[in-house]
């Protein structure tokens, strides 16, 4: 069933007013340093879609109850020149249709699960067509959803093979390397086009055959689809995936490229002669987090050579957007934000559009190109909904959903700080001063380190930096070697050598910032991090003893059983130059397993039973060594849960409350005492 919410009357809404303007002006509330119990108030805001006429936003937001354990989507509509915004529905994905009659989003449950569509005039949603789904992994560049043909008549998206009823109790026989999802063994269900009429009815299967299709766009013209395939004998033994096209009537294909990398987010041209995509050239490559910049690209619709646009940028591209007079908007991280830029597919020319201390993304336009919409936010603002011209001139905040948020918490803001490693590469990170610093005082300080490991830290709330603020702790982050927003020669920075030269980054970050705040207490550091940042957090102890304590998050510790029990055994082949099987001593060197007798440092591990990504058992080896050698360690285990542990907010909430609980343990101001 689908849940909308309708729009209060006029007559309750002029009450509303009246009563809100005759209302004595309410005293500005006290604002405090960020608990757990304001985590509550954080919304989850995405996916900003512009009407073709410019004049509403649908987006999504997300509400956390901690007390039902219960997390919500909404479908929300706000006027782009800005007012109250109305939640419709439960749901997610909203597109508006080219008429702008219609919003279709995914949502629904069981037999109903699948395209809704939102009348706009009428105030009510309809069902219009089931969508099955796998959790077969494709990637997570891969987009399994849905797109309105260009004459609003119908409505193409991928679902997958029906489910076959099996005994659950029955031998599973693996026959495929690509066995498992993220939480669990893959049902092997394949995902392929379909189209349905915009009225709803019976839907139409478009491709067919023994492969996976995905991540379509409609033409122009309405007469075909270009997709992502990954069309190789064994799809699970790389990361192939090509783009082509499909008649969406005949059902005939053509196949664009045919590389050693992987093409994705396909999108036409408002003229139909190119389609544009995002993607990598070398041939050994991951589904999970590639050390190769991605590349924005342009192939002729017909065929022919494709032309990479924006190299001499060095960034790595993440979304892509074309203009009606057919110029290109694209996203790439930068030195900690992530600006919106414009190429010139026909002179090859690059500008920023909208750029600044702060991250934008899920950029989108209204039919003219004369309105941008996107999310923003940065340090002390949780992402919301902007506009701006198509100039980037006149950027202004639409969306309110933090502002109960912000009105309560002072969210913390932090330092730039830019570092020489050892070897005299330029690092960037910040540094986070505990709530209500005051001069003369002595604060403990906590490393935090990203994971990817080509992630990247900058311009962006963070939940967990705050929260060790508000307790009083200095919080420093920064973007060692291996991160994205500095060039493709830093972003190989961990090729061959994890723990080698970002270790280095870390520790030149952190005598950086002794050195320059002597408010800080070296004598109460702690470090943590998550996924390849508890992999850092795992190396880091065993090579020095100067932080006091330490929390791994699904944590790599010993890389040669990762490589056959990860879902990503392609990460490990692209980081350390393929299959490892005559060349195991590299895996076991860059393992901190292999060095676990010099810990000393007490250290928390905080692991999701269901996680694939990273598996449980990775923590346990860590974990079992050190009760061995008698050094402080505990393990927390998450039922259910998978690698960013926080599909029940229980669980999250608790993943939370263990790493401050454990750094007030040991770095506290009774840890100081001591």
């Amino acid at each position: 069933m689908i849940h909308i919410r309708r729009s209060a009357s006029r007559a309750a809404y002029l009450a509303a007013v009246t009563f809100a303007l005759l209302a004595p002006a309410a005293l500005p509330a006290q604002r405090h340093p960020i608990t757990l119990d304001d985590l509550s108030l954080v919304r989850g805001v995405g996916d900003p879609q512009l009407s073709p006429d410019g004049r509403w936003i649908a987006y999504t937001s997300t509400a956390t109850d901690y007390a039902a354990d219960t997390a919500r989507t909404d479908v929300v509509l706000v006027p782009a020149a800005g007012g109250a915004a109305r939640h419709l529905a439960k749901g997610s994905m909203p597109r508006w249709s080219p008429d702008g009659r219609t919003i279709a989003f995914m949502g629904g449950r069981g037999e109903r699960a699948g395209i809704w569509a939102w009348d706009v005039a009428a105030d009510s949603a309809r069902f219009v067509a089931r969508v099955l789904s796998t959790e077969h992994f494709l990637g997570h560049r891969a987009v399994k959803g849905f797109a309105w043909s260009p004459d609003g008549s119908r409505i193409a998206f991928t679902s997958a093979d029906p489910v076959v009823s099996t005994d659950a109790n029955a031998p599973r026989v693996v026959s495929r390397s690509m066995y498992k999802t993220r939480t669990g063994l893959s049902d092997n269900r394949l995902t392929h086009l379909y189209v349905v009429s915009a009225a709803g009815g019976p839907a139409r299967q478009v491709t067919h055959g023994r492969w996976d299709e995905h991540s379509l766009a409609w033409s122009p013209d309405g007469r075909r689809l270009a997709f992502i395939s990954n069309r190789s004998a064994d799809p699970d033994a790389n990361y192939g995936d090509d783009l082509w096209t499909v008649d969406v009537e005949s059902g005939a294909e053509t196949r664009l490229t045919e590389t050693v990398g992987p093409e994705f987010q396909p999108a036409w041209s408002p003229d139909g002669g190119s389609i544009a995509y995002l993607g990598n050239v070398r041939a050994v490559n991951t589904k999970d987090s590639s050390p190769e910049d991605t590349y924005l690209t342009v192939v002729p619709a017909a065929g022919g050579p494709a032309r990479v646009l924006a190299r001499a940028l060095d960034r790595r591209v993440s979304e892509l957007l074309w203009e009606p007079r057919g110029t290109l908007l694209f996203v790439a991280a930068d030195r900690g934000a992530t600006p919106i830029y414009r190429a010139d597919p026909r002179t090859g020319a690059v500008s920023a559009v909208v750029q600044g201390a702060f991250q934008a993304r899920s950029v989108a336009r209204d039919a003219s190109g004369a309105t941008l919409a996107f999310l923003r936010g940065d340090f002390a603002h949780p992402t919301e909904v902007w506009t701006a011209r198509a100039d980037g001139s006149a950027a202004r905040q639409v969306s309110h959903e933090q502002d109960a948020l912000v009105a309560r918490v002072d969210l913390p803001a932090a330092d730039s700080l830019w570092v020489r490693s050892a070897d005299g590469t330029p690092v960037q990170g910040w540094l986070m001063k505990p709530a209500g610093w005051q001069p003369g005082r002595r604060y403990p300080l906590v490393l935090y380190v990203h994971g990817g490991p080509h992630g990247m830290y900058g311009y962006a709330f963070n939940e967990a930096n705050a929260l060790l603020a508000a307790r009083g702790y200095a919080v420093l982050f920064l973007n060692p070697r291996g991160s994205t927003g500095y060039g493709q020669a830093f972003g190989d920075g961990t090729v061959l050598n994890w723990g080698g030269g970002d270790y280095a980054d870390l520790m030149a970050g952190v005598d950086a910032a002794l050195e320059r705040n002597p408010w800080i207490d070296s004598t109460r550091m702690g470090v943590v991090g998550h996924s390849y940042g508890g992999f850092m957090t795992n190396w880091i102890v065993t090579r020095t003893l100067r932080f006091r304590a330490a929390v791994a998050g699904a944590s790599v510790s010993n890389l040669v059983s990762f490589y056959g029990t990860s879902l990503y055994s392609d990460l490990v082949e692209t980081e350390f130059g393929g299959a490892p099987f005559d060349n195991w001593p590299l895996l076991w060197q860059w393992s901190p397993l292999a060095h676990v007798s010099n810990v000393r440092t007490p250290v928390l591990f905080l692991n999701g039973e269901a996680d694939n990504d990273v598996p449980i058992t990775q923590g346990e080896e860590m974990y079992v060594a050190l009760r061995r050698l008698g050094v402080e360690t505990q393990m927390v285990r998450y039922p259910g849960e998978g690698h960013s542990i926080n599909f029940t907010p229980s669980h999250h909430l608790d993943y939370l409350r263990r790493v401050l609980g454990w750094f007030d343990g040991h770095l506290g101001e009774r840890a100081a005492a001591r």
